[in-house]
């Protein structure tokens, strides 16, 4: 007797491909009017995609889940040229409050068509916007389409809530993590620390991309360990990582640089040039974090990416570096991720041994010109699109003479270059606490950008130090839930 017919599941292909078509169709959608010809046959086209779909499986949903996307069972895994489309389609499902969108057997190209400019032909009002959304769609009577309210959707003004007591629950908690002595170490706490990173992330990174400007702060290495947990956490979402995936990467960039708390303090804070000898003591320290992990092992609680992490975030796509491998063709996925955001926060930090530290910015450019001889050359890509052009936390001068410091990117590609800022001086250099101003606003009288940056500054030749402006914005912002300690 034979089973249950199982369903083929749908080609992904197909499914990328109505993805793509519904993005341009609401595009197009917000640019031109509902005769014009180009967005009349880009709905046909993705009325055929849909239909395509719908050859294997009658029922076609679209369904926003938190920060992930579905179709069907389906989780979409964007690659690096189809992020922009993904984090578009958030975007919008998050102004309409939308959770999923059904397309049922029978839609025709007209419903679809109407579908489409009920969603992009009106402004909706910030103030539940599912609702009117939701009259809108009953007037247009569309039998063979069903919207729903996405009932976990946070409102967009209580996403920049304050975050500042994760990230130094986060340096505390990896003191607790490095200081340990014995062969078991509960990472129960640590998994529930980064499951609520993830959370914040899925609302808005720039709070937390801003925390991580912190530097120094009681400890150079507990810093720079929860710094590259959360970029990497953001880097690894935005190459697509499943949850429990970006769990093994975030334990894994915490315990990264867990070997160079066995190094002494005199030489890992040596102003001078380090001998021959202190260098070997400190390139030993990838071997050693591994070794310590592998003993730390017992009843499997730390993974083995972890410890392929803390072997190999030193190591260069040609194999240079250290430590040395005679048997190795290429490191592991989570060291070459790991490899990127390490260097990134280690130049940008200010340490006693290095004469000039690096602003966001110039970091960027650095490495955007070492390229593939020392980073992976799609993952450096991915992470230079994610923290732009003008990274939050960079003290930039505009054309109006006012002094701001970046505090959130423009998510909109057309707009990288327009970021919003926080004034803290006028025109004549005078200091102060002002607003945060959108880049991207236009002098509609004069038909050009109200402000412009000129350059980025350094902000220790103005004394500024920008996480004090930092952490002020986010504790202006209100509070957030720290994760359970039991």
């Amino acid at each position: 007797m034979s089973g249950p017919e199982t369903k083929p599941a749908l080609n992904v292909g197909d499914i990328m491909d109505m993805i793509i078509n519904f993005h341009v169709s609401i595009k197009l959608a917000k640019l031109y009017a509902s005769n014009n010809r180009q967005l009349q046959e880009r709905v046909e086209i993705l009325y055929a995609s849909i239909r395509k779909l719908q050859d294997t499986e009658d029922l076609i949903q679209l369904r926003v889940i938190e920060s992930f996307m579905f179709v069907n069972r389906q989780r979409l895994k964007f690659s690096f040229a189809h992020y922009p489309i993904y984090q578009c389609l958030l975007d919008e499902f998050e102004g309409w409050q939308i959770g999923m969108i059904s397309f049922l057997v029978g839609l025709t190209k007209e419903e679809l068509r109407e579908f489409i400019l009920l969603l992009t032909q009106r402004d909706l009002p910030p103030e539940d916007p599912y609702e009117h959304l939701a009259e809108d769609f009953k007037a247009a009577a569309l039998p063979h389409i069903r919207i729903q309210k996405n009932p976990t959707m946070i409102p967009a003004e209580s996403r920049d809530r304050n975050v500042a007591p994760i990230y130094f629950l986060g340096i505390y908690h990896l003191k607790q993590v490095f200081h340990f002595e014995g062969e078991t170490l509960n990472l129960r706490i640590t998994k529930r620390w980064i499951q609520t990173i993830c959370k914040v992330l899925s609302f808005d990174e720039s709070v937390l991309f801003g925390l991580t400007s912190v530097k120094n702060f009681e400890d150079y290495t507990l810093n720079h360990s929860t710094n590259v947990c959360i970029l990497s956490l953001a880097l690894g979402r935005r190459l697509g990582l499943s949850r429990p995936e970006l769990i093994e990467l975030g334990i894994s960039a915490c315990l990264h640089d867990v070997g160079k708390y066995d190094i002494p303090q005199e030489i890992l804070n040596k102003p001078g040039r380090l001998d021959a000898q202190e260098r070997v003591i400190i390139e030993k320290h990838a071997a050693r974090g591994a070794m310590k992990l592998i003993q730390m092992r017992a009843a499997q609680q730390i993974p083995i990416a972890a410890i392929l992490v803390a072997l190999e975030h030193h190591i260069t796509p040609s194999l240079a570096g250290y430590p040395k491998f005679a048997w190795k063709t290429q490191t592991a996925l989570y060291s070459r991720i790991v490899k990127v955001i390490d260097y990134f926060d280690a130049i940008t930090t200010k340490r006693v041994y290095r004469p000039k530290t690096l602003t966001p910015s110039d970091a960027l450019k650095l490495m955007i010109e070492q390229g593939d001889k020392e980073f992976d050359p799609l993952i450096l890509k991915a992470f230079v699109q994610m923290i732009g052009i003008y990274p939050i936390g960079s003290l930039v001068i505009l054309d109006s003479g006012e002094l701001a410091i970046v505090a959130k990117a423009n998510p909109q590609a057309a707009f990288v270059k327009r970021p919003a800022v926080k004034l803290i001086t006028d025109a004549q250099g005078t200091q102060m606490d002002g607003p945060i101003v959108d880049l991207a606003e236009m002098d509609e009288a004069e038909a050009k950008f109200k402000k412009s940056i000129l350059t980025t500054l350094d902000p220790e030749k103005y004394g500024i130090r920008i996480f004090d402006y930092l952490l002020a914005m986010d504790s202006a912002a209100g509070a957030i839930g720290t994760p359970e300690q039991s």
